[in-house]
């Protein structure tokens, strides 16, 4: 995958397609997923945007989340079982366009 692809992965399909919107308009590719299971066959991206709503609905969520190779932003409602740690940035929701793009924006390029 390029340096500029993002993985999302949220239940809600109305979430996801609004990150993908935001993230696209700004010259990102996405690929969005409704369960992690299925974000985990994905190619390394930049960074992987995950909806804390999957630690809920999916046993095995936070080890995955732990040993994913991309970096990591969590939305979540400040009540996540997965807390901050190495590569991984927690953004509280309800989220800010602008707040998850500076954000992106601010990750230096994966080094190949």
């Amino acid at each position: 995958m390029t340096e500029k692809s993002i993985v999302i992965v949220a239940p809600d399909q109305g979430l996801r397609r609004s990150l993908a919107f935001a993230l696209e308009v700004e010259g990102y590719s996405t690929k969005a997923y409704d369960s992690l299971w299925k974000a985990e066959a994905a190619p390394t991206a930049f960074c992987t945007i995950v909806d804390d709503e999957i630690l809920k609905s999916e046993a095995q969520a936070v080890q995955s989340l732990r040993d994913m190779r991309s970096r990591i932003i969590l939305l979540t409602d400040g009540m996540s079982a997965l807390q901050e740690h190495a590569g991984t940035i927690i953004l509280t929701k309800p989220i800010n366009g602008s707040d998850l793009l500076e954000i992106v924006n601010s990750m230096p390029a994966v080094a190949g």
